[in-house]
């Protein structure tokens, strides 16, 4: 099994479209980066933390390779859109 990360905005669409993805055997959500320890979900909504929210995967490669999620990642993210979901 391996692992990735992605951060693609509100975590919750994203880690479902993961979960749906053959190979892939678990999804966690949480944040990454900021400068608050241990922030909830209301402090990072309000913007003035600077975490992302993020969906931590492990997969099996042999059945999921990792161009597979990147493809499932570009398909929900746009980096171009700047804050197209808000504080997320």
């Amino acid at each position: 099994m391996q692992f990735a990360q992605f951060g693609a905005g509100c975590f919750w669409g994203v880690e479902l479209a993961f979960q749906r993805v053959e190979g892939v055997v678990r999804t966690e959500v949480g944040y990454s980066q900021g400068h608050l320890h241990n922030p909830t979900y209301e402090d990072v909504c309000s913007g003035k933390t600077g975490h992302a929210e993020v969906v931590r995967l492990q997969f099996d490669p042999a059945v999921c390779p990792y161009e597979s999620l990147l493809a499932v990642f570009w398909s929900r993210h746009n980096p171009t859109t700047l804050n197209r979901q808000g504080n997320d």
